[in-house]
């Protein structure tokens, strides 16, 4: 049984380029032409007043170009990445019209949620200098197509909000889909059921060697010294949703808060397939 390789090639400054998406059950092989993105720059007022308050949008968003109607795994791909970067009330709407649609509600909503509490504290006599940094909301979307493993397409998705609050948020989310047939990979897809202990153990030894070195401590070296930096107090280590299967080793991101304080920022293992493969279970 024969199969193509999808060939994908991604820069940084223009996400535009050609692969091949294939299938090796014997029916028609289908081809995607080019990686395709749309980009949104938008500092949208909160009123008709030029000088009030502004929502900055930006957004860099990588889609699939289906190469016709019968393009089930461009569509397949493209719902999924949607449904994850987007909500799941886009997923079925074209890429280009969803991120325009995305946009205009956030837009929306600012205005809905901030607009009048403006007002009134305009109408107060609050001087504009005086008036809460939060007023001024910020958003930005970045997401990314990549070659990965052998059948392997990843993709990323970069989130940055700021609405309020002590400190702006900021997320990833990680998939990998087959290039057979579009079908997004999870855990259960990629790994044995009884690869959760010895896993663990190899991210539990890479994590202690990753905040050694962050946190320039050479002191670092069980568990309780991690609890000590803040990390792991609220969780034991886990093999997150968050994973690619990259062409030489699968790396493993952990967000904000999920095993570590938002100081510490996002955290990311590898490890190399010669190390976790034997955990691994085949894909076709």
């Amino acid at each position: 049984m024969k199969r193509r390789n999808l060939v994908l090639s991604v820069a940084v400054s223009c996400l535009v380029s050609c692969f091949l998406l294939s299938r090796c059950n014997g029916q028609k092989q289908i081809d995607s032409d080019a990686v395709k993105s749309v980009k949104v720059e938008e500092d949208v007022h909160l009123l008709d007043d030029t000088t009030s308050p502004s929502c900055k949008l930006t957004i860099n968003y990588s889609y699939l170009k289906e190469s016709g109607e019968n393009d089930t795994i461009a569509q397949r791909i493209n719902e999924t990445a949607q449904t994850v970067s987007l909500g799941k009330e886009y997923a079925r709407i074209a890429p280009a019209s969803a991120v325009d649609s995305f946009k205009n509600v956030y837009i929306a909503n600012y205005r809905k949620d901030v607009a009048e509490l403006y007002r009134e504290d305009i109408k107060n006599g609050t001087p504009k200098e005086n008036l809460p940094s939060w007023y001024n909301y910020e958003y930005m979307l970045n997401t990314q197509f990549s070659d990965g493993k052998e059948g392997v397409l990843n993709f990323t998705s970069d989130t940055f909000e700021y609405t309020g609050g002590a400190h702006p948020n900021q997320w990833g989310r990680w998939l990998n889909f087959d290039k057979n047939n579009g079908r997004q990979l999870g855990l259960n897809d990629v790994f044995l059921s009884t690869a959760e202990a010895p896993i663990c153990e190899m991210l539990l030894k890479e994590l202690i060697e990753e905040m050694a070195e962050r946190l320039e401590n050479d002191n670092i070296k069980t568990v309780e010294d991690l609890q000590n930096e803040g990390v792991l107090n609220s969780t034991n280590i886990y093999i997150p949703e968050n994973f690619l299967l990259k062409k030489g080793e699968v790396s493993f991101l952990y967000n904000k808060y999920d095993i570590a304080p938002y100081a510490l920022g996002a955290i990311v293992l590898s490890l190399p397939y010669a190390d976790i493969e034997k955990y691994m279970i085949t894909i076709n």
